[in-house]
């Protein structure tokens, strides 16, 4: 039986490695269906969080100035045309990886591993859903994937967090 220190550390591996599956979802909307030059799009490390940061003409910008964010956003998507893709895909693409990472590691492996994955991929998506809501209410401005969603399509977020639940759920109902 591992101890505390190992299993602490563990989840906090296995967050990292999380966010990054989901930071470079972002990356790959970015690069493949907005068309972001490589050299105008790079996910941020080794922080926490990571981020995807896009260079305006000038230098890097964060999510975390929302304004010129969405300038240097526009720069290759003007029309908005995949705006929605571009923020679903960091949640798309973490399910897609992680949760049939965890169903074979489940089934190969450890049933208690494969449960714990899953549960840290619902555990940083609730997380992030709650820092997004209270720096949305605080800031008066949408200031994450969700409440930028719900700004533009505000059935979106909700269908998606409920199909990135349920693509978590049925599987740890399944293994437990």
């Amino acid at each position: 039986m591992a101890g505390p220190f190992f299993t602490f550390g563990a989840a906090l591996a296995g967050i990292w490695v999380i966010i990054a599956i989901h930071e470079y979802g972002h990356y790959y909307a970015g690069r493949s269906i907005v068309e972001i030059p490589a050299e105008s799009i790079t996910v941020v490390e080794p922080y926490l969080p990571r981020y995807v940061a896009l260079h305006d003409g000038e230098g890097w910008v964060s999510p975390g100035e929302p304004e010129q964010y969405r300038r240097a956003y526009e720069q290759y998507d003007p029309d908005g045309e995949n705006i929605e893709r571009f923020l679903a895909a960091g949640e798309l693409v973490q399910a897609a990886v992680v949760v049939p990472i965890a169903v074979a590691v489940g089934l190969l492996v450890s049933v208690e591993i494969g449960v714990a994955i899953l549960l840290l991929s619902l555990l940083s998506t609730a997380a992030y859903v709650v820092i997004d809501l209270i720096a949305t209410l605080y800031t008066g401005t949408p200031s994450g994937d969700y409440s930028q969603l719900w700004e533009s399509t505000p059935m979106l977020p909700i269908f998606l967090l409920l199909g990135f639940a349920s693509l978590h759920v049925i599987p740890l109902l399944f293994l437990t």
